[in-house]
């Protein structure tokens, strides 16, 4: 059930990073399998600028598990102890890097990325 592809759209070449509705970066995968994901980018927007860098590794590694473990990456800060929930066709994860569970799932032919510090980020090839 757990399969990091099945949440996460185009993960190839350079995509753009939509803050809301509005481009404000640029990144890329560095990784992605089944297990472990990873996107790196850079963003500007009139309020701030700076690097934005989210990776998930489900830990138990488990196609059949539909939650347990996985380490959370969310800018410079790693929580080991995070943990992940399938329902439906998202991917919710509960870190203490973050005041809310956020989802990760396939939307409007990207990769939405719901509740990340109070942000709703889609990282695609256009919106």
């Amino acid at each position: 059930m757990a399969r990091l592809g099945q949440f996460f759209g185009p993960h190839t070449g350079t995509l753009k990073i939509y803050l809301a509705h509005f481009p404000v970066g640029s990144g890329n995968f560095t990784t992605f399998s089944d297990y472990s994901v990873e996107f790196t980018g850079s963003y500007s927007t009139i309020f701030a600028s700076g690097n934005f860098t989210i990776a998930v590794t489900l830990t138990d590694q488990s196609a059949a598990n539909s939650s347990g473990p996985c380490r959370l990456t969310l800018n410079e800060q790693t929580d080991s102890a995070a943990s992940y929930s399938v329902s439906a066709q998202k991917l919710t994860v509960t870190t203490s890097l973050n005041n809310t569970p956020f989802d990760i799932y396939i939307s409007q032919g990207g990769t939405q990325v719901d509740n990340v510090s109070g942000h709703n980020i889609w990282i695609g090839e256009q919106a």
